[in-house]
Parts: C-alpha cells; sequence; structure tokens
C-alpha cells in the first residue's frame, strides 16, 4: 500500500512559527549536538561527529614503569574506539520522517518526541521542498547531503561511520538529516520561498493522531 511521506521539524512554538511565517529552515552547527553526556531531550548525543566505529578485545594502559592489561582484568572484555571529527564546519537541520498509510493513526510516533518542543512545521509535499531546498542551497554555494539516518548498535558496529549514522537509542527519532558545508560554524537561517504552499504548523501532541483521507 501507498504510504505518505511528511517531513516534520519540532521544537518550541516561537522558532517554529517564525521559520513557517518567514519561510526558512534553521541549521544548527553539528558540534553543537555533541557533549559528554546525553540529554533528556535527545538532542545531545555524546557519539556525534564520530568517524569510526572500532571494537577491540585488549586494552593495556602504560606508565613509565608499569603496565596495565585491562583485558585481563575484566572476563570477556570488550570496547570500542572511536574517532571524532574536532572542527567540523557543518551545519545540520534535523526532521523527523513519518510515513502514514490511508485512514491509519501515526502508530510509529514515540512520546519522547514532545521532549523537542510544543510546536511542529509539517511538510507535507516533500519533492517541492526538496527542489526549492537544494536551489537555495546552490544559490548560497553550499556543499550539502540529506538523507535518513542509519542507527547502529556500538557495541556491535566494526567500522567507519558517516555522519548519518547515529546510535540505535535515537531510532524513535526516525530522522531525516541535512548536513550543509563549508560553515562558519554560527546558526544558519536557509532561505525556502514558498514553504507556505507545502507546509502548515500543529501542537506537537497532535502528531500522534494525524491521519491520512
Amino acid at each position: 500500500m501507498k504510504k505518505n511521506i511528511i517531513l516534520t521539524k519540532i521544537h518550541h512554538s516561537t522558532y517554529i512559527d517564525d521559520m513557517y511565517e518567514k519561510e526558512y529552515l534553521y541549521f544548527k552547527p553539528l558540534k553543537d549536538f555533541r557533549s559528554k553526556k546525553d540529554d533528556k531531550t535527545g538532542r545531545l548525543d555524546s557519539k556525534e561527529l564520530n568517524v569510526s566505529n572500532i571494537q577491540i578485545d585488549n586494552l593495556t594502559l602504560s606508565t613509565e614503569n608499569r603496565k596495565i592489561e585491562m583485558h585481563k582484568m575484566f572476563k570477556d572484555f570488550k570496547g570500542q574506539f572511536n574517532k571524532y571529527l574536532t572542527n567540523p564546519k557543518i551545519n545540520c537541520c534535523s526532521l523527523l520522517w513519518i510515513e502514514l498509510e490511508p485512514e491509519k493513526l501515526n502508530d510509529s510516533f514515540n512520546e519522547k518526541l514532545l521532549e523537542f518542543g510544543e510546536k511542529a512545521l509539517l511538510i507535507f509535499d516533500c519533492f517541492k521542498f526538496i527542489e526549492i531546498l537544494d536551489n537555495s542551497l546552490e544559490k548560497l554555494n553550499y556543499k550539502y547531503s540529506r538523507k535518513k539516518v542509519e542507527y547502529y548498535s556500538p557495541k556491535n558496529f566494526n567500522g567507519k561511520l558517516s555522519l548519518h549514522h547515529k546510535d540505535e537509542k535515537y531510532e524513535y527519532q526516525n530522522e531525516y538529516r541535512i548536513l550543509i558545508s563549508p560553515t562558519d560554524d554560527e546558526p544558519i537561517n536557509i532561505p525556502l520561498p514558498g514553504l507556505k504552499k507545502i507546509s502548515t504548523t500543529i501542537d506537537s501532541k497532535d502528531l500522534r493522531k494525524l491521519i491520512v483521507k
């Protein structure tokens, strides 16, 4: 059965209303989403900007006169070695990817998403949105990539990561990620002329009630 795709930005009403009325999309420096501690909203991620996740089964700590073999101190020792970007000069806009079947409620909606904010921008013509977005980014001479996030298990995945990878604990966000570069690591508003014609705004709590007829 054909599914309808709706891209959604959830945030506080001040930001959502401003984006809708002035027809733009807000891009935040990707480095601002990396944090040593995860937060309640799910915005911050200690693994953001990671470009590799290598599984290791031995680890030795050394001082001038001593070696501590961690893998011998713990049974079935396993760990991960990560590399990450320190100066990315990349900005990001994250959208919620929603797929709806006719006459069916949005049963995939997770209540945790309400932590992002009380208002949502619904983009119901995704093809036109992508056309407008790409044109705007190209006029501004930005390089860009956009795709659905791939979720992985840090304890099992072994290899290189892209900036479109995230820890599987965030899978409920069903994120469609748009990245632009090079930037000055400052917030950027990307103009989207005609956004009002292909979108609307609703209260975030009503996302669970979305239905296509």
